[in-house]
């Protein structure tokens, strides 16, 4: 979704390039130096900034990936951190993330966050269009709401019907899984796979033990 442009450069890079994010850009390979071993040099003219907007990435997506590790039992106490402040987390990080790429890349511009959506996601799929960035302000919106909604109403939370569950998590699913194993850079694609992987493993192992 999101791009930013490196210090001292003019051309854009896309955040996902560097660890991953939600987004339609261009592939890494077309714009990085290899090594001469086949290596990607992905920390090359890193800013502060630079920095901020992916670490703030990464967190998100280490808070989404532990929530639903416990998302089975997540109305019964637990030992520390809970399901809940797992799943703030992860929406707390992903908010700074929102706000260091519109604050340092946009200048809080919605046009021209639109206008670079668009150019890379013709670059990758052929089609000129920037609903990505629409998609991503859906799940910034989804993922605040439904925090809200569980920090203020836990047990209406818990009991919403699985159908609305089910909604909300398969499209969040499908933009964190978009964000790294399909359009995420090598490194974003590894630990896409890696969490996602560990991620199934774990709830089968839960299943069989009946939690």
């Amino acid at each position: 979704m999101f791009v930013y442009e490196s210090s001292g450069t003019s051309s854009r890079t896309p955040i996902s390039e560097t660890i991953f994010f939600l987004r339609q850009g261009v592939n890494p390979f077309t714009t990085k130096k290899l090594a001469p071993l086949g290596r990607v040099y992905y920390f090359t003219r890193m800013s502060g900034a630079d920095w901020a907007i992916r670490l703030t990435a990464f967190a998100a997506f280490a808070g989404y990936l532990g929530a639903l590790a416990k998302w089975p039992g997540r109305c019964q106490p637990s030992a520390w951190p809970s399901a809940l402040s797992l799943w703030l987390f992860g929406l707390v990080a992903f908010l700074a993330h929102f706000v260091c790429a519109f604050h340092f890349e946009y200048d809080w511009s919605h046009s021209q966050a639109l206008i670079a959506t668009a150019k890379q996601t013709a670059e990758v799929t052929g089609v000129n269009t920037g609903v990505g960035l629409y998609f991503n302000y859906a799940f910034t919106l989804l993922w605040l709401a439904d925090c809200v909604w569980w920090c203020l109403a836990t047990g209406s939370h818990g009991a919403r019907p699985a159908w609305l569950g089910a909604i909300i998590h398969s499209f969040m699913l499908f933009m964190w899984f978009n964000a790294t194993v399909v359009f995420g850079a090598p490194l974003g694609q590894a630990l896409g796979w890696v969490g996602f992987i560990g991620l199934a493993i774990r709830h089968l192992y839960q299943k069989q033990r009946g939690e």
